[in-house]
């Protein structure tokens, strides 16, 4: 291995711990987020149990029973965009690319920089992260797909309550099917590039335990 090899390892391997900060940054912030998400969803299910307990769309006229329930179904909306900005606000506030400095005076900051770096927590911080990540990208995910059968819910009973003159609606499961199909057209290039993430985070894992194991060997001894 080159010593200009070893400084583009290094630096490969200091920018993806620099995500690595951002993905436990996330990890700090999932159980807010998941309080943020799941408090919304709760108060718009609780408004949406009191509408139907006391019958309120036979009790209000119909502008103003539509309006109040769109009003209500704005909860969980601006809790999942309050969440995913909290996210990105502390993900954004991690300071990384400290190294770079350092990395410009080539192979003996490259070596001094493995030297010093823990193979062993960096491996659990990897872990960690992964983790973490896939399970905001599961959490946020369903959020969405709770609102939007609320939604499809909403709209399509708002329908039939004005075109059709019915106060029977239907029920949530009829729009459960029709709101994953959406969500997984309008999220699936995101989600397919998280999961991709998540992937070469597990490459990321054998690939270092490789290059750590080299380097403990004799290529670098003095």
């Amino acid at each position: 291995m080159t010593e200009e090899s070893v400084v583009s390892k290094v630096e490969e391997l200091m920018e993806t711990l620099d995500d690595i900060k951002r993905y436990n940054a996330l990890a700090h912030s999932l159980k807010r987020f998941a309080i943020i998400i799941v408090g919304s969803i709760t108060v718009f299910a609780i408004l949406t149990g009191v509408f139907e307990f006391f019958d309120l769309r036979l009790v209000l006229d119909r502008p103003m029973f539509l309006s109040i329930a769109f009003l209500s179904l704005l909860i969980p909306v601006t809790g999942i965009v309050a969440g995913v900005l909290f996210v990105r606000r502390r993900i954004n506030s991690v300071r990384t690319g400290e190294w770079r400095k350092e990395l410009l005076h080539g192979f003996p900051s490259a070596l001094k920089i493995l030297v010093e770096l823990d193979w062993g927590k960096t491996f659990d911080e990897i872990s960690m992260g992964k983790l973490s990540y896939g399970l905001y990208v599961l959490v946020k995910t369903a959020a969405y797909w709770i609102v939007s059968v609320f939604a499809l819910s909403l709209i399509g009973n708002a329908a039939i309550f004005l075109i059709l003159q019915r106060a029977d609606f239907f029920g949530e499961l009829p729009w459960g099917g029709l709101a994953l199909l959406i969500v997984l057209l309008l999220l699936g290039n995101d989600l397919w590039k998280r999961y991709s993430d998540i992937l070469a985070l597990d490459m990321l894992l054998m690939e270092l335990r490789w290059f750590s194991f080299e380097f403990r060997r004799t290529e670098f001894k003095t």
